[in-house]
């Protein structure tokens, strides 16, 4: 096994002694990365390069399926009175409104409101 020193530097150890502030530009542009991610992930962002759009629609689906069962579970009323209409006026919802703090019962209770605003409920 090489030597420690023989290994190569990370990105982080590899910044120049001359350059403090080349650590803080890396998290930032890994924490715009991240954003964008994200975005497209919950909020419908542009898909970022080297990602495959397909798996990441796949993944999105998946954690709106998550999102709106744990709405259901938290307002199970509600779930059954908007019936088969339920993911599709969820769908709606949710491309509109990030998850609120609170956890699923503030969305459930934000997903009512934005219901009501519609007269849909």
């Amino acid at each position: 096994m090489p030597e420690p020193a023989a290994w190569p530097a990370s990105p982080a150890s590899a910044a120049s002694p001359a350059s403090p502030e080349a650590p803080a530009e890396a998290r930032a542009a890994l924490a715009a990365a991240q954003a964008e991610l994200l975005a497209a992930l919950v909020a419908g962002g542009r898909v970022p390069d080297g990602f495959d759009p397909r798996r990441l629609a796949v993944q999105a689906h998946g954690l709106l399926a998550k999102r709106r069962g744990s709405v259901a579970r938290a307002a199970p009323d509600l779930a059954e009175a908007l019936g088969a209409e339920f993911a599709g006026l969820f769908a709606a919802y949710a491309a509109e409104h990030v998850k609120p703090e609170g956890g699923s019962r503030a969305d459930a209770r934000d997903f009512a409101s934005w219901l009501r605003a519609r007269r849909r409920l």
